[in-house]
């Protein structure tokens, strides 16, 4: 009876409990308004932070707005720590419970200034896990709680308002980060990903987010009015100095191993970097972010060119010189062997910067691959099947350096150059039939083609920058000059046997020895001035001036008469190009608001000269050809408040023909598709617009975007068709470029995210549109092509804690190509995906990491019909010290299904490919990753040997 009454009792006394607990919300909203002291006027974008009462971690945040007035929904009911601060008064907390309503107001808070009696206060309770000055949001790192042994990468996971894909891509408030700084340098390179993913989190103080100027107005140091997002990690003192490098090696089934060794030492002023790399896994070369940590602050330089424009830098040089490094370009076909590596050394202070570095590479490609071409005529049709073998070797010694000195406060000089020596080995087998129509019954002709080509090529690429500061503020004067060179050397083996059906079966045999041998040269100049005229209104002037030179000898011979040349093939081709462009522009800047109008002048003269070989007579009348234009451009940038921005720029461009298609010879690389040039061809003209809009909410985290690209062709450059029946070849197109009037490119891109849970729950939207119209002439008949895009893809993204991630995604695409000359065999292309991923880690430094993409493609007009589903799966563990050893049990594409795909439309046919490539495989990996640093290690680890 006792222990009942006691019963009755507690729970009479937990009741009330039970009732209060029931009544309260789970999700409350919190609000209040901040302002400053007894004036009472507001305290506008002030930060305010909801932090764990337990270890001030940081929950969330907000800004005040204009009123002062701020609002946190949705948020857990929970204790909570208040955290304001505002620059120049005294930061303000207070503790809050949980409420009992789903409305919580604390009311107006009022901010105190700082006096001298306060500083002590101050400094024991200013620090605060975010700060926001002006453009810059500032992270303590030390309050965001990460597990021993973390990166950067996984602190920046913690941090609100920052977003890490799988991949490592960082976005910032919405926009993507162009590069990470570490203590203001850019010593590990343009790539996010190379320091935040070498870096250790406990070597870094703050996080710092900002957007600065365009890499060209750095250069030149004219503000262009373009800005990009940034990220500076600020180092702990007692890791000003370092070291990390990294060894991988790996065998697996069916004979597959990689290896990777890199090493990376670093102070304040030098990085010095060696990597090498050697696999048969279909690995070319190293990814953006192996190839950023060797390249260290030289690894990308495509801003300094030194060809100035309205709005930066000219691009579209008639010469194109290709450099070739370490960057993995493979694209999904066949199987390769690879190997490369190479040393940098990057020096940095404050007035001189030097970059030097070598990389040789090579792959071998085995590649076989089927194909279909249906090809649309104006009455019938005609497609044709293609089996291709390919043994391929390609090698690349590449040397390069940049130095850029401040000579003094108002003078920079800039200097670079680099030289590359190539060599590839091709051998290609093909094998073709040709039918009327799509049926058996209709075969025309089978064709083979043997054709075997080695190629020797070297480069030289060379530029001087000047920028000179004049004592008046925005008074600039910037000149360069460059020297370009190159040659090729080809010499090519080629055979076909072409067997016809009809009329009277027999077989074509055709066999040549080519010799292509090309000579080329490119010299420039610039120069740029800019002139403050208000305190507002800016006047820029700029020209350019560039000489280019081609000569191309190809001789083609038959070795099966007597080496005699085979004069329908042959040719020597002289071409040179003079450019000039004068222009300028008037900018009007002002806060949120910057506006642009210019005008420039061009001429280009194009010179020519074409004979059988280099001695022998003009097979044509000397090309001398001027062009003239007026190059009107215009832009509109108005930010209406830090989270929104339109963007509005127009542009008419003028595009140099290729060199290619001003040649007058046929290239006989295929006997059933010829190609000849055209030397009577235009430039290609059209206007150009390009628009852009941004949203970023810093009280929800959530971002939008959107980008218009509509270019309006007056006269572009397309390749006209003729499709005919030869008795001695079968089936043969051939192709010549043409200026045709009308036409037009329209691309759109968009996206999206909104965290549904800050730090926890986030989804993301992006995609494409595209629409292409290009006229054009098959057999003489008018045929315009339409062609539209549009690709959609969404990812949903859950960290629900430091152990776990897992990500969702999927995507459609579908591509419609309309042909007015066979509106019947119009094209239905759909690419489709969806995947899985998930990283695991579920017992003490052991990981799983799994993902499953499911690819479909199809075609219902030929009934295509391809499904790819891929499953990877591995498990590591760290071992050791400081977790250096990893060990990795990986399996790749399980289900031995993966093939690449290719579906592809244009002008009158649609082809489809399908070519084997690495599928399933097993492989065991263990690697040594080191990060150190001088203060905090052994000296007998300063060094590693692999």
């Amino acid at each position: 009876m006792r222990t009942f009454f006691a019963t009755c009792l507690l729970l009479a006394g937990l009741l009330p409990a039970v009732a209060v607990m029931a009544q309260s919300p789970s999700r409350i909203t919190i609000k209040g308004t901040v302002t400053i002291d007894s004036t009472g006027e507001a305290a506008a974008m002030a930060t305010v932070m909801l932090l764990h009462p337990a270890d001030s971690t940081l929950q969330t945040f907000t800004r005040c707005n204009e009123q002062g007035t701020f609002v946190f929904k949705g948020v857990r009911n929970a204790a909570y720590l208040l955290k304001i601060s505002y620059v120049g008064y005294l930061p303000y907390q207070q503790y809050l419970l949980p409420a009992e309503v789903e409305v919580l107001d604390v009311g107006a808070l009022v901010l105190k200034p700082i006096q001298r009696e306060l500083m002590e206060v101050v400094i024991r309770t200013a620090k605060a896990p975010l700060f926001i000055r002006g453009d810059t949001i500032e992270y303590d790192a030390t309050m965001f709680k990460v597990p021993p042994g973390s990166t950067v990468e996984d602190l920046l996971r913690r941090l609100p308002g920052i977003e890490v894909d799988d991949a490592g891509n960082i976005k910032a408030q919405g926009r993507d980060v162009r590069r990470v700084y570490v203590d203001g340098k850019v010593f590990f390179g343009n790539d996010p990903k190379l320091a935040t993913k070498n870096l250790g989190a406990e070597v870094v103080s703050k996080v710092q987010v900002f957007d600065e100027k365009s890499e060209m107005a750095r250069i030149v140091g004219v503000d262009d009015g373009k800005q990009e997002r940034v990220m500076n990690l600020e180092l702990k003192e007692e890791y000003k100095k370092g070291a990390f490098g990294k060894a991988v090696l790996a065998g697996g089934s069916d004979e597959r191993w990689a290896s990777r060794a890199s090493y990376n030492r670093f102070d304040e002023k030098q990085q010095f970097s060696v990597i090498g790399y050697g696999n048969n896994i279909n690995e070319t070369g190293v990814n953006w972010e192996d190839y950023s940590e060797f390249k260290g602050q030289g690894t990308f330089q495509s801003f300094d060119d030194g060809d100035f424009d309205f709005g930066g830098m000219l691009s579209g040089s008639f010469v194109s010189f290709s450099e070739g490094d370490l960057i993995n370009w493979f694209d999904g076909r066949g199987f390769t062997r690879n190997a490369g590596g190479g040393v940098n050394y990057n020096f940095d202070n404050k007035k001189t910067k030097a970059n030097a570095s070598y990389i040789y590479n090579q792959t071998i490609l085995d590649l076989n691959e089927f194909g279909r071409r249906d090809n649309f005529l104006d009455s019938g049709a005609f497609s044709n099947t293609d089996t291709l073998q390919r043994n391929d070797f390609r090698g690349n010694h590449r040397m390069n350096m940049r130095w850029e000195q401040e000579i003094d406060s108002l003078n920079v000089l800039i200097v670079k150059a680099g030289l590359r020596l190539s060599q590839a080995d091709e051998q290609q087998q093909r094998g073709q039939y040709f039918f009327n129509g799509d049926a058996a019954s209709g075969l025309v002709n089978r064709l083979r083609v043997d054709d075997n080509s080695d190629r020797q090529a070297w480069s030289l690429n060379s530029l001087a920058l000047f920028r000179h500061r004049f004592k008046k503020p925005g008074r600039v004067l910037a000149i360069s000059a460059g020297y370009n060179g190159q040659t090729s050397d080809l010499s090519e083996r080629f055979l076909s046997q072409n067997h016809i059906f009809l009329p009277g079966e027999r077989t074509e045999r055709f066999s040549t020895l080519n010799r292509n041998d090309t000579r080329a040269w490119e010299a420039k100049s610039s120069a740029m001035f800019s002139e403050p005229l208000h305190q507002r209104w800016f006047l820029q002037a700029f020209c350019n001036v560039r000489r280019s030179y081609n000569a191309t000898n190809r001789q083609v011979r038959n070795p099966e008469q007597g080496n005699t040349r085979v004069d329908h093939l042959s040719v020597f081709y002289q071409f040179a190009e003079q450019y000039y462009r004068l222009g300028s522009s008037l900018r009007y800047v002002r806060e949120g608001l910057n506006l642009t109008a210019g005008l420039a002048g061009q001429q280009l003269v194009l010179e020519g000269r074409v004979a059988r070989d280099r001695h022998l007579p003009l097979l044509l009348s000397p090309i001398q050809r001027t062009f003239t234009d007026l190059i009107p451009y215009a832009a509109f940038e108005i930010e209406p408040s830090d989270n929104l921005s339109f963007d509005l720029e127009y542009t008419y461009r003028v595009s140099t023909p290729p060199l290619a298609a001003l040649q007058p010879i046929p290239i006989f690389s295929d006997p059933a598709f010829q190609s000849v040039g055209n030397p009577d061809l235009s430039p290609e003209r059209y206007h150009n617009f390009d628009f852009s809009a941004y949203y970023w909410n810093a009280a929800s985290f959530s971002s939008a975007g959107f980008n218009l690209d509509v270019s309006l062709f007056q006269s572009q450059i397309v390749y006209n068709q003729r499709v005919e029946r030869i008795d001695s070849l079968g089936i043969v197109t051939l192709s010549r470029p043409e200026n045709a009037d009308g036409g037009h490119r329209v691309r759109a891109y968009y996206w999206g995210s909104v965290p549904i849970v800050k730090n926890r729950l986030s989804f993301s939207v992006n995609g494409s549109l595209g629409w292409n119209v290009a006229p054009a002439f098959v057999n003489d008949v008018p045929n315009e092509t339409d062609d539209r895009h549009i690709g959609l893809r969404s990812s949903l993204s859950l960290t629900p804690n430091n152990k776990l991630y897992v990500g969702v995604n999927g995507g459609v695409n579908f591509n419609n190509i309309s042909y007015s000359v066979r509106s019947d065999l119009n094209q239905r292309i759909q690419n489709h995906s969806a995947g899985v991923s998930l990283k695991w880690q579920f017992l003490s430094m052991t990981f799983l990491e799994a993902n499953v993409d499911y690819r479909f493609f199809s075609n219902p007009t030929f009934d295509f019909r391809q499904e790819i589903p891929i499953v990877n799966a591995s498990v590591r563990r760290l071992f050791g010290p400081k977790s250096r050893v990893e060990m990795r049990l990986a399996a790749f594409d399980l289900l031995n299904r993966r093939v690449a795909v290719t579906q592809r439309g244009a002008q009158n046919f649609l082809l489809t490919s399908i070519a084997p490539t690495l599928a399933r495989y097993f492989m065991l990996s263990v690697s040594y990753n080191f990060r150190g640093h001088s203060d905090k290690i052994n000296r007998s680890e300063g060094i590693i040997i692999f």
